[in-house]
């Protein structure tokens, strides 16, 4: 079988990248659109606004290809939803555009967001997710710790990845 080559991918907060808001939004729209609540676009671009923070949670990433084009994302949260906020902080909103999935651009996005919580202090990040995604995660690092039932009837997967001198152990 053969594998499309990986493509490089630049990894900037977004911060530092206002331009590519309402791209990184539209792609998170394009792909989640029909869960209920989230199916404007404008509500997609003000919790990815609400993201995008430097210094503190929350942060969000964005991966841009050659021509500077938005390609990806990923944030990262103090909670996701309320019923886990034991735990934290969370890696939300994973989206790579369609062509370029496959070619090591959600890695290089984790790697970044495992670099920042590093930097930031952290010792553990966790993810709500489920389907191929929970696959992914694994080859990135998070061992699958449970599966749960929330009030709204969704059960994902909880995965979480140790960082710094705890991923060593």
């Amino acid at each position: 079988m053969n594998r499309p080559e990986p493509q490089s991918a630049t990894v900037e907060l977004l911060a530092d990248r206002p331009d590519l808001l309402v791209p990184l939004a539209h792609l998170r729209w394009l792909e989640w659109s029909g869960h209920s609540g989230r199916d404007a676009l404008h509500w997609w671009v003000d919790t990815t606004r609400n993201e995008t923070g430097r210094a503190a949670l929350p942060v969000t990433f964005v991966a841009t290809d050659e021509a500077g084009d938005a390609v990806g994302g990923v944030g990262l949260v103090p909670v996701e939803h309320p019923e886990l906020a034991d735990r934290g902080p969370w890696v939300v909103g994973m989206i790579v555009r369609a062509d370029r999935r496959g070619r090591g651009v959600g890695a290089a996005l984790v790697a970044r967001v495992k670099q920042w919580a590093v930097e930031a202090g952290f010792d553990l990040l966790w993810v709500a997710t489920g389907g191929r995604a929970t696959d992914f995660y694994r080859r990135c690092g998070f061992r699958l710790i449970e599966v749960v039932t929330l009030p709204d009837g969704d059960r994902p997967a909880i995965l979480s990845a140790p960082l710094g001198s705890s991923a060593k152990g």
